[in-house]
């Protein structure tokens, strides 16, 4: 089980129901659907194809094996008999919320978010009293609308399971995302004393960089390192959770430590990054599209989009916040639509992203940047302008440029150690794994430097290098900078973007909902400590004493 799977397990009063359910069922038939269901979460589809035919054969009728066996179906690809299985579940078995969970899930992982949604409202009508159903809904409108729709759906799951420990965590999370920082740290607070081994929650209240944890709180999450109550990948996260706690208190010969063993053994635990595969491909990126090379045939094509690249933790998100004051904008966040057209593109012509870029045609990138312009189109119903904030976007400039030419885009640029620094010491549920590797730190920020300097000699017009220092110290200077350069007009909410209600979903959250301020080194209070980053980046190392570090 790893760290995120406790956020999916049904609430008791809602796992009750299946329990008293299968308890009717005889024995061989109730250690049929556990194996089957054992299989399905580790993927091992084959054992939980063999115990679900099984059970089919002996109960074909059976609710709780039609569900699993939905799964099953889902996961090797067959939706429409996936589909089938759950609606034949639910006539069998009408008030199961975890039916129509399931069954909502699927549905939205195949990209079917409208019919995901009429589960859940179906779910709801059908059982008002399910914790599972209102949590299920809650969270759908906040992947799907913005934080505040999400709210209330939310508010009533944990008023039906005050001590279910994931849905006061959920509730608490949107609060944070709604700039309500102090119940959101209530509700994740309520979540640990609900369950002290929720891990989890520990990591959302760490997360929230505006308040300070207790003395007792520190302990309570050393002990739980150092007992044998907590799995293997919740370890590695409380590790680096009490890492950053740590460091907030001035500790950092601690915090240094732990964030060392965190990622050494998250090393261990992620799939290996090819080092060597990533310099190739930058390296050839740099080569191609340093020639001339063709580009989408409409100049202004894309101008309605602002792109927002970086490496993480490198104000990215704050930067989005301002665009998205203004009245023109819709902050849209971080989209898959580039990969998701690169990627389609590299299927249809059997090469990868940049290998084929010598062929491309300017008919090529004019239908490939329409393409994008029609996944993202949604996002600019409300106002003509949109961003697209997916940080790693930067790998692709070169493709934005050729068929997009008429967007704008926004590199992201922070002190290297800063930004460094902050990824190392930040867990990330998923991907980045270069992040936990100094050596590879180094070389992703040398990349990505070599990138960004090369984009914005190319294309003055169309990319700006913002960095975080100068916007935080200088806000309305850079605001007004910023906005001419994305050819909007200036608006005075840009500078207050504390105030937007704006749903904020990402790492940053609760920061940007404090007024803009200077943001001190926390890297230098490292010392020495941090001499092997810095040679990582190709900056001078510090002799002596250990500064700040006492």
């Amino acid at each position: 089980m790893g760290l995120g799977d406790r956020l999916f397990e049904p609430p008791p009063a809602d796992g009750a129901k299946v329990e008293a359910r299968l308890a009717r069922l005889p024995l061989p038939l109730r250690h049929l659907i556990q194996r089957a269901g054992d299989a399905l979460a580790v993927e091992d589809m084959q054992n939980a194809q063999r115990a679900l035919s099984s059970a089919l054969a002996m109960a074909p009728g059976e609710p709780d094996v039609l569900r699993l066996y939905g799964l099953l179906l889902a996961r090797m690809g067959n939706l429409d008999a996936a589909v089938a299985n759950f609606e034949a579940a639910l006539r069998g078995a009408p008030d199961d919320a975890v039916t129509f969970w399931h069954y909502a899930r699927t549905c939205e992982d195949a990209g079917q978010i409208d019919a995901a949604f009429d589960l859940r409202r179906r779910a709801i009508e059908r059982l008002p009293q399910s914790p599972l159903a209102w949590a299920d809904l809650g969270e759908h409108l906040f992947a799907y609308a913005n934080g505040e729709a999400a709210l209330a759906p939310l508010e009533r799951a944990a008023q039906l399971a005050p001590q279910f420990a994931p849905g006061l965590l959920k509730l608490g999370s949107a609060y944070l995302a709604c700039g309500r920082a102090g119940d959101g740290a209530r509700l994740i607070r309520q979540a640990i004393d609900a369950d002290r081994t929720f891990i989890p929650a520990w990591i959302a209240l760490v997360d929230i960089k505006t308040i300070q944890l207790s003395a007792a709180e520190m302990n309570e999450m050393r002990t739980l390192l150092d007992g044998p109550l907590i799995l293997p990948g919740e370890r590695i996260a409380l590790q680096f959770a009490l890492a950053l706690a740590c460091e907030r208190e001035g500790n950092y010969q601690e915090a240094w430590q732990r964030l060392v063993e965190g990622n050494a053994l998250r090393k261990r635990e992620l799939r290996p990054w090819d080092a060597e595969r990533f310099q190739e491909q930058e390296r050839q990126a740099d080569e191609i599209f340093g020639r001339p090379h063709a580009q989408a045939m409409d100049a202004e094509l894309g101008h309605e989009v602002v792109f927002i690249v970086g490496l993480p933790r490198s104000g990215t998100t704050l930067v989005e916040q301002v665009l998205a004051c203004h009245p023109e904008v819709e902050g849209a966040g971080e989209l898959a639509a580039l990969p998701t057209v690169l990627t389609e593109e590299s299927t249809r012509r059997q090469r990868r992203y940049p290998e084929w870029v010598p062929e491309a045609t300017p008919q090529d990138w004019q239908r490939l940047g329409k393409r994008y312009l029609e996944l993202t189109r949604s996002f600019r119903d409300r106002h003509p302008r949109s961003t697209d904030k997916l940080p790693n976007n930067w790998r692709a400039l070169g493709g934005i440029r050729a068929m997009l030419p008429g967007a704008h885009i926004i590199v992201c640029r922070r002190d290297p150690l800063e930004n460094c620094w902050s990824c190392f010491k930040q867990y990330f549920r998923d991907g980045w794994e270069f992040t936990s590797d100094i050596e590879h730190l180094g070389m992703f920020w040398k990349a990505f430097d070599h990138a960004a300097a090369q984009w914005a000699r190319r294309a003055p017009t169309r990319v700006r290098q913002q960095g975080y220092e100068t916007l935080t110290t200088q806000p309305e200077t850079e605001i007004r900078e910023l906005l001419d350069f994305c050819g909007l007009p200036f608006d005075g909410a840009c500078l207050r973007p504390h105030e937007s209600r704006r749903s904020v979903r990402t790492l940053s959250a609760a920061q940007v909902r404090e007024p803009m301020h200077r943001h001190y080194s926390v890297a230098a209070a490292y010392g020495a400590l941090l001499d092997p980053l810095r040679s990582a980046l190709g900056l001078p190392e510090i002799s002596g004493s250990l500064r700040g570090i006492g």
